[in-house]
């Protein structure tokens, strides 16, 4: 009689499943996406000007600052959404209303025509936010 009551509370034991190594994986797993989410936002390949001058400006809050971004293919984008440069001026303003401190970072093509660059430029004017324009240093010095 003992004997079998031995075994069969030690199999209970065995039965018990180790979870350790689960939640290794899954904490690994969320850090790799907690890193590589930032970089997916950046969707479309845009050649950015160099500038000679690196500029110190004061920006704010990150959640205040929205990207533009216009690629050489004529692809618009405005943070994650893809939009047509005819919507522009009024989301910018309807985005505006709700954040006054809106900054909008443009990130254009260095070979798009001054014409886009312009009507994005003019859009983010009329909305009357804060703008920030996009470069590479120039490392040629």
């Amino acid at each position: 009689m003992r004997r079998a009551s031995r075994s069969h509370s030690h199999s209970l034991g065995l039965a018990e499943l180790n979870i350790t190594p689960l939640l290794d994986l899954v904490f690994v797993l969320l850090i790799i996406f907690m890193i590589t989410t930032p970089l997916m936002e950046q969707q479309l390949s845009v050649d950015l000007p160099k500038s000679s001058t690196a500029i110190a400006t004061s920006l704010p809050d990150p959640k205040s600052i929205l990207t533009l971004t216009l690629s050489k293919d004529g692809s618009t984008l405005l943070g994650p959404e893809k939009i047509r440069m005819e919507q522009l001026s009024e989301l910018l303003t309807r985005r505006r209303a709700r954040d006054p401190e809106l900054v909008v970072s443009l990130r254009a093509d260095s070979t798009l025509p001054y014409e886009t660059i312009f009507r994005a430029l003019e859009a983010v004017r009329s909305a009357g936010a804060r703008l920030d324009l996009a470069n590479f240093p120039d490392t040629r010095k």
